[in-house]
């Protein structure tokens, strides 16, 4: 039957279907599953989708559940939620993924980034150990990217005191998913080696790093990036006479170059936290700023990409507000804001109306918040690619 109908007539049907129904179809017949596994399809679904979303896409969230008061960092559980226009579609415990005997963490694993509903997640920011997979939560399907090139230095313990900083993101003329890492010192301030890891051939490449060298910040372990506009995005600092001066790294992914955006004054010379948003469409930069004994969070958005002076600062909360803020965990694509509280419970912003609705009900110590789309890429049966079912 389907295969009778035109192929553009076939394609104004598919495309219109959700991924869930999509992933069905595939085992109707060969058509079929043809159809729909081919590349140009799975990018022209997802496209179709951003689309349709209109600023209402999913929230993606990883969150971690204290076990044990006492050694919290160590004793603890990981959950996986799916939001879809603020319902819940999907969550589960990370003790139920097959991907947790794999991973090494001493703490907890870490989420990367998120790009086209694939989710790039490591066991460890440790230098000379680290697994990392990619992830597509809608169709549950994975790969696992073992060790990059970068190890070790030479096995005689030089290694100490590296830290990896990663990337994650779509390179849009050779359609490949890449993950991009760099190795610095953190206490240093160094020129980075540099590593790519390609989706479409599987496998790490050194690069030459072309740029200043910069210091990580304090928390070297949860350094956040944001992809955007074909572009990955941290917030790094470097030493300019006796000051910290703080600015965005960049590196574009189809090029493989790297940049530099420079910030407001107010943040560049802030001595305190500064992390990266995404912000639906625009780059944005969350500043803690400690006043005696108080915390005020605030969120900037770069209105006009790459154009120095179109900062501006579009809200300021105290963190004894809605009945305290822990942190601010990301700026949703239609204005709301993801906040995590001091209760642990992490919710979800309107700031025009001020209305606050819990997305998780529970005590968590830690979050992460990150945009999402569903999305066809890993349907294609390849032998590196593997699939699992919650029961």
């Amino acid at each position: 039957m389907f295969g009778d109908l035109p192929p553009e007539i076939l394609g104004e049907i598919l495309h219109r279907l959700p991924v869930k129904s999509l992933v069905k179809c595939t085992i109707v017949c060969k058509h079929l599953n043809s159809f729909i596994t081919d590349q140009t399809f799975i990018f022209d679904h997802l496209n179709q989708t951003i689309q349709a979303s209109s600023g209402n896409g999913w929230l993606f969230l990883q969150l971690y559940l204290r076990t044990r008061h006492l050694v919290p960092y160590i004793h603890h559980e990981e959950f996986y939620s799916l939001y879809s226009h603020n319902q819940q579609i999907d969550q589960f415990s990370f003790k139920k993924f097959p991907l947790s005997g794999l991973l090494r963490s001493y703490n907890h694993s870490t989420v990367v980034g998120t790009c086209d509903g694939l989710v790039c997640i490591t066991d460890s920011q440790i230098y000379h150990m680290a697994t990392l997979l990619i992830w597509n939560p809608s169709i549950r399907k994975y790969m696992i990217i073992f060790e990059p090139i970068l190890t070790s230095d030479t096995g005689n313990g030089q290694h100490k005191g590296y830290q990896p900083l990663y990337g994650f993101g779509f390179d849009s003329k050779n359609k490949d998913y890449k993950v991009i890492r760099l190795v610095a010192l953190l206490d240093k301030e160094i020129v980075p080696q540099v590593e790519v890891f390609s989706l479409a051939s599987r496998s790490w490449r050194s690069i030459p790093f072309r740029a200043s060298p910069f210091l990580l910040p304090d928390l070297f372990w949860n350094i956040p990036q944001v992809f955007l506009n074909g572009v990955v995005h941290w917030v790094v600092s470097r030493r300019c006479d006796d000051h910290i001066l703080n600015f965005i790294l960049t590196f574009d992914v189809v090029e493989e170059t790297f940049g530099e955006l420079t910030l407001p004054q107010l943040l560049r010379e802030s001595t305190t936290e500064l992390s990266i948003l995404e912000g639906g469409d625009s780059l944005c930069v969350l500043h803690a700023l400690y006043v005696e004994d108080d915390c005020f969070f605030s969120i900037w958005v770069m209105k006009e990409y790459g154009v120095v002076g179109s900062w501006n600062e579009v809200y300021c909360w105290d963190s004894h507000l809605y009945k305290g803020i822990t942190t601010v965990l990301d700026l949703c694509a239609d204005g709301k804001v993801v906040l995590l509280l001091y209760s642990g419970d992490v919710v979800l912003l309107d700031p025009v109306t001020e209305v606050v609705k819990s997305l998780t009900g529970q005590k968590w110590f830690h979050a992460f918040a990150g945009s999402y789309v569903e999305s066809l890429v890993f349907i294609k049966r390849e032998p590196d690619l593997l699939s699992y079912e919650f029961t």
